[in-house]
């Protein structure tokens, strides 16, 4: 099997293309997803479009069958020039090129499986990829198992409740790859060799040039704005989160007044925001902000898987609710089993009481 990491770094995969690439723990390469599925024989090819990769950096770079690396070398320059170069949100004339460039590789090279980070444009690259050469693909997987001679794609489902597996049954196979199979991307360096074919044993590096792409067809304009700034929601180190259960747009009111008083934002579970008593984009949830806070105070939630994947990368979960049976207890580090108002209220009096001896 002919495997393919294409590595993202300067290219619009999150990181600029004028810092090199070396064996860095946080890069992104998908060994961990690919070690426990290898054969022997299998072989592995590092694709760069656009990265500054130099040759200096094999001299700790070693990486069991690793046979070839063929860096991208925009407009015919040196690495990580313009065609390449850009932020995370990517550049539509810049993926074009890269895209037809990845084409030719594939038609030359005929790898088995494509493998591509999930980040934005990792996704976008490796979609679209898969859908020019008219292939499976398999996004946001987790990890790969081996039955037989047959690969499945595993991925979390359902809030990350269910594992969902998906038999790759013909190649070529596109896979975005996330969660603890993206990190670290590189193994111990200190544990492997590679066997390629350069000098000293190193693999063989190669240059081929990206050429600038015009736009597709179907493309007549386009305007490119800038990233939209992140949301105090999901920067917060203390959040406060309004459900159904609240049963009022006059209860969410006091709530948002007393997470002010903590100079927390106050987000909604989509039911909630649904019956207007919050706003549509401080929705939390699969569909709407994803949030990191080290705490977040949920009042009134259920627990729907929908939401837990808003916050599934909170520290600390503070549950209120009066039901002592509902979901969101499983996931809370603390619960307590009252009601929104009863609760809300006690807030209220603590904070007077507060204002009151200060």
């Amino acid at each position: 099997m002919n495997i393919v990491f294409v590595l993202l770094r300067g290219a619009g995969g999150g990181e600029t293309s004028s810092r090199p690439l070396a064996p860095d723990p946080g890069l992104p390469v998908l060994w961990d997803l690919i070690d426990p599925v290898r054969e022997a024989g299998d072989r592995v090819e590092f694709w760069l479009p656009g990265t500054d990769f130099q040759p200096p950096a094999f001299d700790s770079f070693r990486f069991p069958a690793l046979d070839l690396v063929i860096r991208g070398i925009p407009d015919g320059g040196g690495p990580g020039g313009s065609a390449c170069a850009g932020s995370e949100a990517g550049d539509i004339r810049r993926h074009e090129s890269i895209l037809r460039w990845l084409e030719g590789l594939c038609a030359e090279r005929r790898p088995d499986l494509i493998l591509f980070p999930e980040t934005p444009a990792g996704h976008e690259l490796g979609t679209r990829l898969a859908a020019r050469l008219n292939c499976g693909c398999f996004p946001e997987t987790g990890s790969l198992l081996r039955e037989g001679k047959r690969l499945f794609a595993r991925k979390k489902v359902c809030g990350s409740n269910i594992d969902w597996d998906a038999g790759i049954a013909e190649y070529p196979a596109v896979l975005t790859v996330t969660g603890k199979a993206a990190a670290p991307w590189l193994p111990a360096w200190s544990d492997v060799r590679n066997t390629g074919e350069g000098e000293s044993g190193l693999p063989r590096i190669e240059n081929r040039p990206i050429e600038p792409s015009p736009l597709p067809p179907w493309i007549l304009a386009y305007e490119q704005s800038e990233a939209f700034p992140s949301k105090p929601l999901e920067t917060a180190p203390l959040i406060f989160a309004a459900g159904r259960g609240l049963g009022s747009g006059a209860a969410c009111d006091r709530l948002r007044r007393i997470a002010g008083r903590f100079g927390a934002p106050l987000g909604f579970s989509r039911p909630a925001a649904l019956n207007g008593w919050g706003e549509l984009d401080g929705i939390i949830g699969q569909s709407g902000l994803r949030s990191g806070a080290e705490t977040c105070v949920a009042v009134g939630v259920s627990g729907a898987a929908a939401f837990m994947a808003g916050i599934e990368s909170v520290s600390t979960l503070i549950a209120i609710n009066p039901d002592k049976n509902a979901p969101i207890f499983r996931y809370a580090d603390i619960g307590i089993i009252t009601g929104a108002d009863e609760f809300i209220a006690a807030l209220e009096a603590d904070l007077k009481t507060e204002i009151g001896n200060s």
